[in-house]
């Protein structure tokens, strides 16, 4: 099961911390918001790894060389495709119909074992669901196994997805497909995550992992 991190976006809300550095290669109490999401590939099994690169790529590209195993690394060139874009990108090279995607810019401890095991079956897409914290606006309701726009959930930038879902839609991002296609089930996340968007969010972060009381 191949497994892509979304790492090319620019993280202009994050400055003046990325003005040097990918959003990326930002640092927890010692990891890297990249590293966190390779260890949770490495702990599911997962070592199918693809991770795309634009904005300061090189310095993603320079860590990479360092680790002990192989990840495979596609350029979008200075500017970031968009997220839906640079899946297309990707994923015209794999034989896969299904594969996963996260986000390099969260914080989570979600097991990627219990998608890695989910079969799709007819639909095109398993999202995972966040409920929305006071941060973020929020993005879904949930009316039984129905997925609708709303604020009662936010997606956590976590999912599954069959190709076919990027064949239909001609969207750069990767939210505007979701909001529109039928064809997706979600489960709910309730363990650790949060969007690092901001530099007090990623001052929080920091505070909640070294004293999570």
């Amino acid at each position: 099961m191949k497994v892509i991190i979304l790492s090319s976006g620019k993280g202009t809300r994050m400055m003046p911390l990325t003005k040097d550095i990918p959003k990326p290669m930002l640092e927890i109490n010692g990891e890297y918001l990249l590293e966190n999401k390779i260890n949770l590939c490495r702990d599911s099994g997962l070592d199918e790894i693809t991770i795309n690169v634009a904005y300061k790529k090189n310095v993603i590209i320079n860590y990479i060389e360092t680790l002990d195993f192989d990840i495979h690394l596609v350029d979008e060139g200075d500017e970031p495709l968009g997220t839906a874009e640079g899946i297309r990108n990707i994923i015209k090279n794999f034989d896969d119909e299904e594969f996963i995607v996260i986000n390099s810019d969260i914080w989570t401890d979600y097991n990627l074992g219990a998608l890695k095991d989910l079969k799709l079956e007819e639909s095109l897409a398993h999202i995972v669901l966040i409920d929305t914290p006071d941060y973020l606006d929020g993005d879904f309701d949930c009316d039984g196994d129905s997925l609708l726009v709303g604020n009662a959930y936010v997606f956590s930038g976590i999912g599954k997805y069959h190709r076919e879902l990027f064949n239909n839609h001609s969207n750069v991002e990767l939210g505007d497909i979701l909001r529109s296609e039928k064809k997706i089930t979600f489960s709910i996340f309730d363990g650790k995550w949060m969007d690092i968007g901001t530099p007090d969010r990623l001052e929080k972060i920091r505070q909640l992992e070294q004293d999570p009381k």
